[in-house]
């Protein structure tokens, strides 16, 4: 699905590394992209290993990093004036695609903790910030969505239409190669490729010969993982029961705490009529539940449950807390069964503290 809505809106697809940064995935993923974005230099040289472009951005690079990335990119995004500046000349000398970051001041994320164009955000130049030549500029990144549906995504093309048809963008327009929308987008919804959509990124073109692309996480893989939980204990009070798992949200899965979101229980089934069961998690922090169920049988210690919709950044924003032992990442196909890809013991738990 978000291969076809990228082809509908006309937009080249990446990946976005930082919420999926597992090679065992990139066979599968490569043919559906056309290159991946990094956020700094250890996923630039993961991302580089799927064979395609691999383009870099940050708030701000080390100086004792730019030769690795230069080695390492095909493209290289900067933050601010003074980094463009500073390491742009040698990353053009170097044959990389040069861009900057543009704040467009739109917002649309419901939460400013999680707004990429938040006040005081430190993501992007602001257009009347802008002074001086951008002959070293290929390419613009704007990045302004957080769970951005087809509106927010046209509104956010839109309001960079009429940036770009300010004096600052005169002369840079003709000679750009690139506009990179950023991420955020909800793109494996059905009906994101609205005619509001198709027509706001046609508009876009139509200033210049630039391509346009996209680089989403999230919703190109949320659905591709799963968490496997077992129950440990079961308290049963008057009005509800508590399930212990032997899991924990604030390690295994950061998310449903961080966005407050609610778990998608795939298995056991559910029924509004069960018994309300809170899935609490085996840590010692007291806000570690997974949330309130009704299943439509009792769980019993050693049932098995299944969290789904945490394919992207689980895994990859993992912790040690309580010193919990982070869950293997299983790959799974049709052709080869499973392979377990990635897995953790006391060696690698002591090795994070030594």
């Amino acid at each position: 699905m978000a291969k076809a809505n990228a082809d509908r809106l006309g937009v080249r697809l990446l990946m976005a590394l930082k919420g999926f940064p597992l090679p065992a995935a990139f066979p599968t993923l490569a043919p559906y992209v056309e290159g991946v974005t990094a956020s700094g230099l250890f996923e630039a040289r993961l991302g580089k290993l799927m064979g395609r472009e691999v383009h870099v951005h940050a708030p701000a690079y080390a100086a004792d990093e730019i030769d690795d990335l230069c080695g390492t990119c095909t493209h290289i995004v900067f933050n601010s004036l003074s980094q463009l500046r500073r390491f742009g000349p040698e990353a053009k000398a170097r044959g990389l695609s040069v861009g900057l970051r543009l704040n467009p001041g739109f917002s649309s994320a419901d939460c400013l903790k999680y707004d990429p164009c938040c006040p005081d955000s430190r993501f992007g130049v602001m257009a009347d910030e802008i002074e001086g030549d951008l002959g070293l500029v290929d390419g613009l990144h704007v990045h302004a969505l957080c769970e951005g549906y087809a509106d927010d995504f046209a509104g956010m093309v839109e309001r960079l239409i009429s940036l770009l048809g300010g004096s600052v963008f005169r002369e840079l327009l003709p000679r750009l190669k690139w506009i990179n929308l950023g991420g955020g987008e909800v793109i494996c919804d059905s009906a994101f490729a609205t005619p509001r959509a198709v027509a706001a990124v046609a508009a876009l073109k139509a200033l210049g010969r630039f391509e346009v692309m996209i680089e989403p996480s999230e919703y190109m893989v949320r659905y591709s993982g799963s968490l496997v939980a077992h129950v440990l204990d079961v308290i049963r009070r008057k009005e509800k029961d508590i399930a212990v798992l032997d899991v924990s949200a604030s390690c295994h899965a950061t998310d449903l705490l961080l966005f407050d979101m609610r778990a998608d229980i795939v298995s056991p089934a559910q029924s509004d009529g069960g018994r309300r069961t809170v899935l609490g998690c085996v840590s010692c922090l007291a806000g570690d539940v997974i949330g309130e169920y009704r299943f439509a049988k009792p769980l019993e210690t050693g049932d098995t449950v299944v969290i789904g919709g945490l394919g992207c950044y689980s895994f990859a924003q993992q912790s040690w807390f309580n010193g919990i032992r982070r869950p293997d990442v299983v790959l799974v196909s049709k052709a080869g069964g499973e392979r377990v890809v990635l897995s953790w013991d006391w060696s690698d738990y002591l090795r994070e503290f030594q």
